[in-house]
């Protein structure tokens, strides 16, 4: 029998389509009439590359790259810190030194799963579909935390000090997670999770919640 105290995951998990008045009318997309013009392309894919460099960049440690996706005074903000890019860098090269087994900091992996770019003269945005894994150790229990979330870079192309040719960079970066479920990674392996405490966080990533609010993050 399913569990009436539950509520339907429809009542959770719903989709509303934004109000029209929200679509932008001075931005160029791939829907845009002028869309495949030579700069409005170039423009759009060169964003893109420089989005979907987060996880391959970050995953893998390489940090002057990374850097370089934003300019200098970006800011961050994601599920477990937030701050300026030198803090994130800072904060995730401490946390890496605290991976399992080592430390209580999770093995973090991310998927790039699409992406749209709206480009408006030298600014843009653009939206990006990211599942991020999580690999955790809950009481001797590997566990995996997958949440399903949209980045959200918002750019702009403008004069670096150090370049003779303005460049396009990222200023800012969050994100919003839409679910997320937690499984042992060994089949066969039980791990209980109280359903009391993970209904306190936010829908979209309660059980990442719940598991990073067990250890200290850096």
């Amino acid at each position: 029998m399913p569990d009436q105290s539950s509520p339907h995951p429809s009542q959770t998990y719903t989709t509303v389509q934004p109000p029209t008045s929200t679509r932008p009318t001075n931005t160029t997309n791939n829907t845009h009439p002028g869309a495949l013009t030579s700069e409005a392309t170039l423009d759009r894919l060169h964003i893109r590359e420089l989005c979907e460099s987060w996880p391959l960049y970050r995953d893998a440690a390489e940090w002057e790259n990374y850097a370089a996706m934003f300019h200098p005074t970006a800011y961050i903000t994601t599920s477990w810190t937030q701050g300026p890019l030198s803090h994130f860098i800072a904060a995730s090269k401490k946390g890496f030194e605290q991976q399992a087994p080592h430390g209580p900091f999770p093995y973090i992996l991310h998927r790039v799963n699409g992406q749209v770019v709206e480009v408006a003269g030298q600014r843009a945005v653009s939206k990006m579909k990211v599942t991020i894994t999580c690999r955790i150790l809950m009481d001797g229990v590997e566990m995996d935390n997958e949440a399903e979330c949209r980045f959200f870079f918002l750019l702009s192309k403008r004069q670096s000090s150090e370049e003779g040719e303005a460049r396009w960079g990222a200023d800012y970066m969050t994100l919003l997670f839409d679910k997320d479920k937690f499984v042992p990674v060994v089949p066969g392996k039980t791990f209980r999770v109280p359903e009391e405490e993970v209904a306190q966080y936010p829908s979209g990533y309660r059980y990442l919640a719940w598991a990073e609010s067990k250890f200290v993050l850096v």
